[in-house]
């Protein structure tokens, strides 16, 4: 459950979801996925972290820079997350019918 923790941390926050886009797109160095962000690129670079550590994203170093691109796995570690919400959902929906009947069998 732990990555799933920290895949939705990661996808949970615009910016990290639209680096994830350009990174879908071709890898980028830290200085071009920072370019149109209204944060600077040590912030970019942090959040590169958390998407590293998320699985989603890799970063190789290129001189004194690094290129960031998707990691092979993301897709897979992306739909096992997903999968783990769609059963939390499926519990969800179960008990809140159960306690609809309940309050609709105990209604005067």
């Amino acid at each position: 459950m732990v990555q799933v923790d920290r895949i939705l941390t990661a996808v949970g926050y615009p910016i990290r979801r639209e680096m994830l886009r350009r990174l879908a797109a071709r890898p980028c160095r830290a200085g071009d996925l920072a370019r149109g962000f209204a944060v600077s690129r040590p912030a970019i670079c942090k959040h590169a972290r958390i998407l590293e550590r998320a699985g989603l994203v890799r970063a190789a170093p290129m001189g004194r820079e690094r290129v960031y691109e998707l990691a092979p796995e993301a897709g897979t570690a992306i739909r096992a997350a997903a999968a783990q919400v769609e059963e939390l959902s499926a519990f969800w929906d179960e008990a809140l019918a159960a306690f609809k009947r309940l309050a609709e069998a105990e209604a005067p």
